[in-house]
């Protein structure tokens, strides 16, 4: 009696040891199934998020709180799961993934954590087909209004967004991405430019400079306007001088402004 309950014990054991290590591989599985490939910039794709691994990618981002308290990420994500739908045998692909959204843990450059939260995010990834991953973008607001305009991120000069992207599969597989780590640039109008174009006519005889409200008849440029104002793209003053922050038509009120010696 005792030799049998001593290999039923072992072999209940020895059941639940795999059973864990079985857990353990599924978990892997779902984190490396997923991946983030990184922040698309749209200012270089007619602020479209093409869903194409040769879109040009942010090495950075910047937020520019004279313009925003927000920052909005389109990030490119990866689906490796294989495919498993078969006409012939009348069974339906399941390992296309719905995308539901992301957590972000935004911290301050020597890893001190700002906030911890969910935001939610939307899109569609087919699975791989052989060695090549599905892709879709979807945009993630990395930094909410609400933490934006926090004396935490303001003063930090630098803030690092860790980012996980969740979603399910067809077939009810709840999959989450690998950690995407995407540094960004906080500052108070450092994306207003001051061309000599843009100086009205009447402050520049006076050796000033006073970013005119209207189109310059000596200017030949049109100017642009960025995807999403206060975020990433540089800009002229002329698209914000007519506003009643002071920065942009006075670069003498900007912290961020450097005259060119």
């Amino acid at each position: 009696m005792r030799r049998r309950s001593t290999t039923k014990y072992l072999l209940t054991m020895g059941l639940l040891s795999l059973g864990s290590l079985a857990l353990t591989v599924s978990c892997a599985d779902n984190n490396s199934s997923l991946f983030v490939v990184g922040v698309i910039d749209i200012n270089s794709s007619a602020c479209i998020a093409k869903n194409d691994t040769t879109s040009a990618m942010l090495s950075q981002g910047t937020m520019d709180y004279a313009f925003t308290s927000s920052y909005t990420a389109a990030v490119l994500v990866g689906n490796q799961l294989t495919q498993r739908g078969s006409r012939e045998e009348l069974r339906t692909e399941t390992s296309r993934v719905s995308l539901r959204g992301a957590e972000v843990t935004l911290t301050t450059l020597d890893g001190k954590e700002i906030g911890h939260y969910s935001t939610v995010g939307t899109g569609f990834i087919d699975p791989s087909s052989g060695t090549a991953p599905g892709y879709s973008a979807m945009y993630v607001n990395v930094i909410p209004p609400s933490l934006g305009a926090s004396a935490a991120v303001r003063n930090a000069g630098f803030v690092l967004a860790k980012i996980r992207v969740f979603g399910d599969s067809l077939g009810n597989v709840s999959v989450t991405s690998s950690e995407l780590d995407f540094p960004i640039r906080i500052c108070q109008g450092c994306l207003v430019r001051y061309p000599a174009a843009s100086n009205d006519p009447a402050a520049a005889k006076a050796n000033t400079y006073s970013c005119t409200r209207s189109a310059s008849t000596t200017q030949t440029t049109t100017e642009t306007a960025p995807c999403l104002l206060g975020q990433d793209q540089p800009f002229d003053c002329t698209l914000c001088s007519s506003t009643t922050i002071a920065l942009c038509a006075d670069p003498t009120q900007n912290p961020s402004f450097s005259p060119t010696p």
